[in-house]
C-alpha cells in the first residue's frame, strides 16, 4: 500500500529508498551503470548504513537514483 507524502503530493511505498545526489560527471555516471565506482560505493554505504539504524530491513531491494549529468566544462577555441 503506498504511503502519500503530503508535503510533495506524491505517493511512495514504505520500502522504497529515494537517493539524490546532484549533478554528477558522466564518466561517473556510466561507473554507476556498470556497478562500480564512487556513487556507487555511496549508495553500498547508505543502504548499509540504514540498515544499522535499523530504518529498513536486511533484503532492501527497490532502489532509486536521480542523477543528473554535469554539463562538460571545456570551452570550444572561439569561446
Amino acid at each position: 500500500m503506498p504511503e502519500i507524502d503530503r508535503e510533495k503530493g506524491r505517493s511512495r511505498e514504505l520500502n522504497t529508498i529515494v537517493l539524490e545526489f546532484g549533478r554528477q560527471k558522466k564518466d561517473r555516471i556510466r561507473d554507476l551503470q556498470e556497478g562500480r565506482g564512487r556513487l556507487f560505493r555511496k549508495i553500498v554505504k547508505t543502504i548499509s548504513e540504514l540498515q544499522r539504524a535499523g530504518e529498513v530491513g536486511e533484503s532492501v531491494q527497490p532502489v532509486i537514483v536521480i542523477v543528473k549529468q554535469k554539463k562538460s566544462s571545456s570551452k570550444g577555441l572561439w569561446d
